[in-house]
């Protein structure tokens, strides 16, 4: 009967110095997860197509079907033009949502320019993190108006 009565009294002494654990490590571990709660923070274009597309579009950029349509990112005509996937990125489309908050313009032209060049496409790796600030303006003007 004592031995039933200590473990729960152990946990009550626990449980406040697990509170007061210095919690700088755990912070450190988030960002070599790639993201915070508001922003990915990697800047390699391979790397964010890993953590933030690859779930749905496949590590391969084939595209899945299952609980919504994800399609192929694999020799894709539609990305030999940076707007067309900046513009997917940053506004969402169908079950994709925007990236426009979670990635800064210079994340989002690491990952087109990715696009651009790997999965089976072979474009100019043409846009700039200059190029999507000038597309985000002028997608917000365009919602707006």
């Amino acid at each position: 009967m004592m031995r039933f009565l200590i473990a729960p009294l152990l946990l009550v002494f626990a449980l406040p110095s697990l509170a007061q654990e210095d919690n700088s490590q755990v912070d450190a571990g988030r960002r070599d997860l790639g993201s915070t709660t508001e922003k990915f923070t990697d800047e390699d274009g391979a790397e964010l197509y890993r953590r933030a597309c690859s779930g749905c579009h496949g590590p391969e950029g084939k595209g899945a079907y299952g609980a919504g349509r994800y399609p192929a990112l694999a020799d894709n005509p539609r990305l030999g033009h940076a707007r067309f996937p900046v513009n997917l990125i940053l506004e969402g489309n169908g079950a994709m949502p925007s990236f426009a908050d979670w990635l800064d313009d210079a994340q989002v032209a690491a990952i087109v320019s990715f696009l651009q060049t790997n999965l089976g496409n072979d474009y100019d790796a043409d846009v700039s993190a200059e190029d999507v600030k000038r597309m985000r303006a002028k997608f917000a003007d365009l919602k707006e108006g």
